[in-house]
């Protein structure tokens, strides 16, 4: 099969990218920088690069030009307030241009990445597949929850689009620094002691769901909540994996809330450089076992435990020189 990937030169759409080589696909990736993309993929002869913008509409009508099938991980990731708006229509003009023009030429097989944050609600029951989108503040969940309801208006139209939100995506081989594999080395170095927790997905296995759902021709909405684990169990795991105990932090989940809600206060003054906010707090202290959908487990893709996620992104860390050997005296980087 043909298929078009955007954002193969992030960390989600990487992963996919040389999982579909290894099933024998033909591949165009579709990168903003060239140099980047043909240094992640020079090996791979199999991966054809077109380059441009997803916002550039004649880029992307160009890029689709002779594909089966399409899968849209990129995305404009921020989490500036000021730049809100402007990563929103970015983000936008991508599944339009992406997602709206294989739907145009008729591919038979479109594949959108979302994210589970644009249907959990702290305060709510558990997201499933006919959740609305919740609306947030969080400027990179308001960019997502936007192009959520341009491509369910899309599949309500008829578009055989499988998308697929995934929680905390974490994993070695990370071409950037992704937020959930920065706040597992944040974890490493200092873990939280309150309530909540961190439903993990590995990349490596969302990017096998992503290509057999490809292959299977399965359109719909599928939930991948993950492997949850309370902030006392991250610490835990990784005091294994790395040979020392993360310090803890404890900060009972009220008080972090109301740190988040005077971080917020501080906002309509004058623009404070943070990530702490109310509805940050609220999801890092009532986060919990989140579902994944039934039909996933039909597509033989094993989902690896946590433990090994952590063991193999650790050593990744470490022969990347993100991590100190001082750090994790228990492991040693593989040849």
């Amino acid at each position: 099969m043909r298929v078009l990937v955007t954002g193969a030169t992030g960390f989600v759409g990487y992963h996919i990218a040389l999982a579909l080589v290894a099933r024998g696909h033909e591949l165009r990736v579709f990168a903003r920088n060239l140099e980047k993309a043909e240094r992640l993929f020079r090996s791979l002869r199999e991966i054809e690069v077109a380059v441009g913008d997803i916002t550039d509409a004649g880029a992307a009508h160009a890029a689709l030009a002779g594909m089966d099938a399409v899968l849209h991980a990129a995305a404009t990731i921020s989490f500036s307030r000021a730049s809100a708006d402007a990563q929103r229509d970015a983000n936008l003009a991508g599944v339009r241009n992406v997602v709206g023009g294989a739907a145009e030429r008729g591919l038979g097989a479109i594949l959108y990445v979302s994210s589970l944050t644009t249907l959990f609600d702290p305060r709510g029951p558990d997201p499933t597949e006919e959740s609305p989108v919740i609306a947030q503040q969080n400027p990179y969940a308001r960019a997502k929850a936007a192009a959520e309801q341009h491509v369910r208006q899309l599949a309500a139209e008829g578009a055989p689009i499988a998308t697929v939100y995934p929680n905390a995506v974490i994993g070695p081989d990370d071409p950037g620094w992704s937020e959930s594999v920065a706040a597992l080395r944040g974890f490493m170095s200092r873990c939280l002691r309150s309530s909540g927790g961190v439903g993990f997905v590995d990349v490596r296995d969302l990017a096998a769901l992503q290509v057999a759902l490809l292959e299977g021709g399965q359109p719909g909405r599928y939930l991948v909540g993950g492997q949850f684990l309370s902030y006392d169990e991250i610490a835990a795991e990784l005091e294994e994996v790395l040979g020392r105990a993360p310090r803890r932090l404890s900060a009972p989940a009220p008080l972090l809330r109301a740190m988040g809600s005077l971080v917020d206060l501080g906002r309509r003054f004058r623009p404070v450089a943070s990530l702490i906010s109310r509805e940050g707090m609220d999801h890092a202290t009532r986060m919990r076992p989140l579902p994944s959908s039934p039909a996933l487990a039909g597509l033989g893709v094993r989902m690896r435990p946590v433990r090994e996620s952590f063991e193999d992104t650790a050593r990744w860390m470490l022969a990347a020189g993100r991590l100190r050997p001082q750090h994790a005296p228990r492991l040693t980087v593989r040849a």
